[in-house]
């Protein structure tokens, strides 16, 4: 069950991070609903999205400076 659990929480955060790349604005709400998940675990989601991008511009040096700006602004109260 655990397994599940988990596996729901990596797709879901898979789905949010294409429609991201792919330009869509996120609504937290509508997520939530969505996925049968509350807000906070779509914001867990978009905080988890985040530090990958900044542990992985440490990493590699490369900075996806317009991804990571409109992350920030296409993600909120919506």
């Amino acid at each position: 069950m655990k397994n599940d659990l988990k596996g729901d929480q990596i797709g879901r955060v898979l789905q949010i991070y294409s429609k991201l790349m792919d330009g869509y604005i996120v609504n937290k709400s509508e997520e939530a609903v969505r996925y049968g998940v509350n807000e906070r675990s779509i914001q867990r989601d978009i905080d988890n999205i985040r530090n990958f991008l900044d542990e992985d511009s440490e990493r590699t040096g490369i900075i996806n400076t317009m991804f990571t700006a409109s992350l920030w602004h296409r993600c909120g109260d919506r």
